[in-house]
């Protein structure tokens, strides 16, 4: 990747951050006023998740668009998966009683919750691919 990639990408990359913040909180706010369940998960823990998790996955466009298929499987194993895994548990506990962690949700809480889902989108896109 050349060291001068030029000002209008990163201009550019700036305003689509701005337009996934924006539209994320808006995201975020339908899916907290949706009363229902899908499949006995709260919309507003689906939405923290997905919204974090593309967040994630556009945070890993800053280095360039993903161009070539090349497998790093350490990231993948070390970073993906543990992260990935502790985003989901909230919806695994859910429908699988005899993994519950004592402590989990005082440890993982909005922040925290947020953090793995960025890195398990950002790890995925790393893990699968190298940058122009």
């Amino acid at each position: 990747m050349k060291s001068s990639k030029g000002y209008f990408y990163y201009f550019v990359w700036m305003l689509g951050a701005l337009v996934l913040l924006y539209y994320g909180g808006k995201f975020l706010g339908m899916m907290e006023q949706k009363t229902q369940t899908f499949y006995r998960i709260d919309y507003a823990l689906i939405g923290e998740i997905v919204y974090a998790f593309v967040f994630g996955l556009y945070l890993s466009c800053l280095n360039g668009v993903p161009n070539r298929r090349k497998f790093h499987r350490p990231l993948l194993a070390f970073v993906f998966i543990p992260s990935f895994l502790l985003v989901i548990y909230p919806i695994i506990t859910i429908y699988v009683k005899q993994i519950y962690i004592v402590g989990y949700y005082q440890l993982i809480q909005d922040p925290q919750l947020f953090f793995f889902g960025m890195l398990s989108g950002l790890s995925l896109v790393k893990s699968m691919f190298t940058t122009r």
